[in-house]
Formats: C-alpha cells, sequence, structure tokens
C-alpha cells in the first residue's frame, strides 16, 4: 500500500510541475527593458574565436565573415520560455538596428537543427531572420555562452563589446542608443596593435 502512495504522491509533484510551467508560459510575464547596466561590460573588446558556422540555408562559412558591420548576436532555443517572449521583441530591434548600422544575426541552438528553428520563426511571423545553426553546441561553447537568450555585442573586427545574459527588451525605447554606447568598447591597446 505504501508503495501506491509514492506513486501517487510522486504522480501529484509531477502533474504540479506540468500546470505551473503551462501556467507561466500562458501569464504574460514583463520582459525587462534594455539598459546600458543589464549588460556585462569588459574594460576592452574582446576578440571572439573563429569557429566555422551554418547558415538556415546550409552557407557554411567562419564566424567572422557573418559579421561585416557592428552586430548583434542573440542566442536562442524553441524550448526556452524567456527566449519565446524576447525574440519578437529582437525581431522588431532589427530594422532599427539595420537603420542604425548595426546588423543582427541570431544562432539557434536547438539539436534538432533548421527545422525546427523554421517552423518557429514561421508560426510566430518572424521573417527575414538571419539565423546560425548550433545544434551541437559547439559555437555556444567557444564563445562562453553559459544559458539562453544570451546577447553579444560585436563590433565590425569581430570582438565582443558586451553581453546580455537574460532577456531584454529589445524594441524597448532608447535601446539603439544603448546599443550604439556599448558597441564603442575600444580594442586592447597591447592587442591592437
Amino acid at each position: 500500500m505504501s508503495d501506491r502512495i509514492l506513486i501517487l504522491v510522486a504522480l501529484s509533484l509531477i502533474l504540479a510541475m506540468v500546470a505551473g510551467t503551462a501556467i507561466q508560459i500562458r501569464k504574460p510575464q514583463p520582459t525587462p527593458i534594455l539598459v546600458k547596466e543589464s549588460m556585462r561590460r569588459p574594460d576592452y573588446a574582446i576578440a571572439l574565436e573563429n569557429p566555422m558556422t551554418t547558415d538556415m540555408d546550409g552557407v557554411t562559412k567562419p564566424l567572422h565573415e557573418r559579421f561585416s558591420k557592428p552586430t548583434v548576436v542573440n542566442f536562442w532555443a524553441t524550448w526556452c520560455i524567456p527566449c519565446v517572449r524576447e525574440l519578437p521583441l529582437f525581431a522588431k530591434f532589427k530594422p532599427i538596428a539595420e537603420a542604425a548600422g548595426i546588423q543582427v544575426l541570431t544562432v539557434n541552438v536547438d539539436k534538432e537543427g533548421a527545422p525546427v528553428a523554421k517552423k518557429f520563426l514561421e508560426e510566430r511571423g518572424i521573417a527575414n531572420m538571419p539565423v546560425v545553426l548550433d545544434p551541437d553546441g559547439s559555437l555556444s561553447k567557444a564563445l562562453k555562452v553559459r544559458g539562453m537568450p544570451t546577447a553579444l555585442l560585436v563590433n565590425a573586427k569581430g570582438e565582443e563589446t558586451a553581453r546580455m545574459e537574460g532577456e531584454a527588451d529589445w524594441a524597448g525605447p532608447g535601446v539603439i542608443d544603448v546599443v550604439r554606447e556599448l558597441l564603442t568598447l575600444p580594442s586592447h591597446p597591447v592587442l591592437a596593435k
């Protein structure tokens, strides 16, 4: 009889966790406004690794070849609740960034790759979003990404100037000014020579 009670308790706990997750997904969550203080900024721009990357069209090239100008790189996954809330806001930021001469790039970390990412973007009406795939996590590891969502601000030299770990409202007022300022971090004087 005690085994049945333990099983019922375990099933009750599992159901409570599933219900809690479902409620959190449906319940509107406020997305924090992006402010300079929420970004981690080093003293000098940090040179990034240059691993090979593959985009949704199957084009493979080194990461640095994807940076033709200052870039905001956003790591996301379809299973990440904060990412699901943040990505539409990042999509709204894209035309604002492009008008300011800043490109955007997203990195999808779903293990299933392009089919899952493509379906997710289509279901949410997010079009023309450049996506690099990272199904094995090698790009995330090379760039020391610890969790989702994470955004990196990268200058045209392929150097990280700031990092945001966690979600942010990229479509909020003044965000482009914050991004512009954070992209101006100088290269290390010794390494820049």
